[in-house]
């Protein structure tokens, strides 16, 4: 058995002989408290004042800003100092989960149609990829459980995924079939930024120019590339999010009928 010697602020390359936390022990025991305890206290309190709501949606900003800033500082450091250099390609927040901070503002600073886009993207593509990302955390391939790395990959994607629920739960935003659509502007709205960088850098922002490490995706983004049909794909993986969209809402209003109809018996 290989022995780890790490601290918490470790970075990758310095940890040898580590393989990957993925479903680990500690990383089972985490997915079930945040889908179970994390849906059932957002049950608890789903009666919430809304301007109370608000107030989180701001410190949730505030923390998650600032997580997002040590992170790209603390992952630079090293990087920098390693003689890596700066990771432009990809420690840059023009992931799909990085609109997760750049909603939380609009959602809860802005007004009418604004707040509105910034909420549809929470409670559906948001809240959808929060959790998937609780399951699937990448972060652990190259981080142990308990180190910084690994803390805030599984911190924010669990962020985006109770935030959401806890929206639709407290009736703060309730989805309807258009919140497909207001959900592609911020995403859009980011692919703005990511088509150029990733075409410049070589990069894979948003997983829109190459869909690095997909299954499927990846395998249609070579073939098209191979006749000059990249932005094909780009496009297809864009609207890829509409339907993913839709299936939350499905999934919202199926749950919203069932408790309407046991709350009239």
């Amino acid at each position: 058995m290989i022995s780890l010697n790490y601290h918490f602020f470790d970075y990758k390359y310095n940890i040898r002989g580590f393989a990957s936390d993925l479903f680990s022990t500690p990383h089972l025991v985490y997915i079930g408290i945040v889908w179970v305890f994390g849906i059932f206290l957002c049950w608890l309190l789903r009666k919430t004042d809304h301007r109370k709501i608000t107030t989180l949606l701001k410190i949730l900003f505030v923390v998650s800003l600032v997580l997002e800033i040590t992170k790209i500082s603390w992952e630079s450091y090293y990087d920098i100092t390693r003689g890596r250099g700066f990771n432009k390609e990809g420690i840059l927040p023009i992931y799909t989960c990085s609109l997760y901070i750049f909603t939380l503002p609009f959602a809860a600073w802005g007004r009418g149609r604004v707040k509105r886009s910034a909420l549809a993207f929470l409670t559906t593509i948001g809240l959808l990829y929060g959790g998937i990302g609780v399951i699937y955390c990448n972060g652990l391939n190259f981080y142990p459980f308990w180190t910084f790395g690994a803390f805030y990959s599984l911190y924010f994607h669990s962020a985006m995924f109770v935030t959401g629920v806890f929206l639709l739960m407290t009736g703060y935003h309730k989805l309807q079939w258009a919140d497909a659509l207001w959900a592609m502007i911020p995403i859009f709205l980011l692919c703005l930024v990511a088509i150029p960088v990733n075409h410049v850098l070589h990069s894979d922002y948003m997983l829109i120019y190459s869909g690095s490490g997909v299954p499927i995706y990846q395998d249609i983004s070579e073939k098209l590339a191979e006749n000059n049909l990249r932005f094909v794909y780009t496009i297809l993986m864009m609207l890829t999010h509409v339907p993913l969209a839709c299936v939350v809402i499905a999934v919202y209003k199926l749950i919203a009928r069932a408790v309407s109809r046991k709350t009239r018996r």
